[in-house]
């Protein structure tokens, strides 16, 4: 089955290691009452920077002053909240937060899973946490907040958290806690789309092997090929790009047309019944229509690659901010010659290559600064080893420094 995956875990922000620390200040509260919010967590999105709001509602972030950054406010009971700050108001940042609906049960058609976790839990951890090394040892702390509604009629899976999903993941030494905005898993149209805000959180002890493995989660990374297309490394990197071109099998749309027509006759003067119409006509043998399921086996497309691309080709020109905007038609083909992919890929993936294929929807582009991060990133539709690989268990937080 083939899987087309985007991922929003951050919205974009621009880092500039010249700008010195300052105080991201605010205060926390309830949109109904006006009354101070103690104990939201407060932090910059997918970072390790975060702290809790006071008493009184007032919190204190020491934080590089960073245009466009995304800070985000969250507590038990109220809907995460998320404000963007620049350097002309991080020092004055006021939040609302909403309550949470509490009555979504009772009005809505489809109702949740009542054994919920039992039935889908497996299928989301496989494809929110993931299925590589590092995401098999990776464990979902607080399973009970998550909770399941499936459509029959549409074959969707939705799912939602009305707490922060907590997650350890044991090889790379983080805690992680995941504001889940959205979840939805369409199995007619093999696609999988989540969104959500988090943060990170060393061990107390991060050992030897933990850093290793930061490093090689970094190695693999959509995050590393990011930072790679900024600085113009992917020759550095081994990042071969190519243009992508989807051929349609027009043999494959013949048998398909034909098998449709044969189908629909069956249906029609032969109640369905095949037997009967292989033996009261002639014209149409049991081996053709073999023949055309056969063909119907074939993929719908064939992959033709066309031209290399260097990082020059993709970008528009640079944005405000430190950013740099990029486009490209057709799909990118993304290899990297240098690394070699681990078998657990090929195993529970069924890939026939190590390629990533990249697709903007619609008239799009997308933006990226030197940390490794995109936007918007629900727009670039994933097929292949970044799609396999960027979930929750092979996460880095956008502060992660690859030199350390």
């Amino acid at each position: 089955m083939k899987i087309i995956i985007a991922i929003l875990l951050w919205s974009l922000i621009s880092f500039s290691p010249s700008f010195a620390q300052s105080l991201v200040k605010g205060i926390v509260l309830d949109r109904e009452t006006k009354q101070p919010i103690h104990g939201a967590t407060v932090y910059i999105n997918n970072s390790s920077s975060a702290t809790s709001s006071a008493k009184d509602g007032s919190f204190q972030l020491s934080q590089k002053v960073i245009r466009n950054q995304e800070l985000i406010i969250s507590n038990i009971g109220y809907d995460p909240a998320s404000i963007t700050i620049n350097n002309t108001n991080y020092d004055k940042v006021t939040v609302f937060l909403n309550r949470k609906i509490t009555t979504l049960d009772e009005v809505t058609v489809i109702p949740f899973e009542k054994d919920g976790w039992t039935k889908w839990g497996k299928y989301f951890t496989e494809v929110f946490i993931g299925t590589s090394k590092f995401a098999l040892k990776t464990k979902i702390i607080n399973p009970e907040v998550i909770r399941f509604r499936y459509n029959k009629s549409s074959k969707t899976l939705t799912v939602i958290a009305h707490e922060p999903i907590q997650i350890d993941n044991k090889e790379l030494g983080y805690y992680i806690s995941y504001d889940l905005i959205s979840f939805r898993s369409s199995f007619s149209e093999n696609t999988i789309q989540f969104e959500g805000f988090s943060y990170f959180k060393d061990y107390k002890r991060v050992i030897k092997k933990m850093k290793q493995n930061r490093k090689t989660a970094y190695k693999f990374s959509m995050m590393r090929f990011i930072r790679s297309t900024y600085r113009h490394e992917w020759s550095k990197d081994g990042y071969e790009v190519r243009e992508l071109i989807k051929k349609q099998n027009m043999e494959r749309k013949a048998a398909h047309e034909r098998l449709m027509s044969i189908t629909n006759l069956v249906n029609k003067s032969y109640e369905g019944n095949w037997s009967t119409f292989y033996i009261l006509q002639s014209k149409i043998k049991q081996d053709t229509v073999t023949k055309y399921r056969n063909i119907m086996r074939q993929p719908e497309y064939y992959d033709v690659l066309g031209k290399h691309y260097k990082e020059a080709d993709l970008e528009t020109g640079n944005m405000d901010n430190d950013l740099k905007e990029i486009k490209h038609d057709n799909y990118l083909y993304i290899w990297n010659k240098n690394e070699t992919i681990d078998s657990d890929y090929f195993q529970y993936h069924n890939a026939y290559d190590e390629s990533t294929r990249l697709k903007l929807t619609g008239d799009l582009s997308i933006s990226i600064n030197e940390m490794g991060n995109y936007s918007p990133s629900t727009e670039w539709l994933m097929e292949g080893f970044f799609a396999w690989y960027s979930k929750v268990g092979n996460l880095l937080p956008f502060d992660y420094n690859e030199n350390n």
